[in-house]
């Protein structure tokens, strides 16, 4: 009881740590417009690049 219950407290303090550092990061980018262009330009090569890998891959598994 005692191992869960450290184990759900720990869990609970570490999500809301990256929930108050994921908000924090979000407002800073909104304020920031050129932050923004950089982090849309970020996700749409990654996007084309998880694209691409897809289609040279042929999508088999092992």
């Amino acid at each position: 009881m005692l191992l869960g219950a450290t184990q759900k407290i720990t869990g609970v303090l570490v999500l809301g740590a990256y929930a108050l550092a994921s908000g924090a990061a979000g407002a800073w980018v909104m304020r920031h417009p050129r932050a923004r262009l950089w982090q849309q330009r970020l996700a749409g090569c990654l996007i084309i690049g998880l694209g691409l890998r897809m289609a040279i891959g042929g999508g088999t598994s092992r």
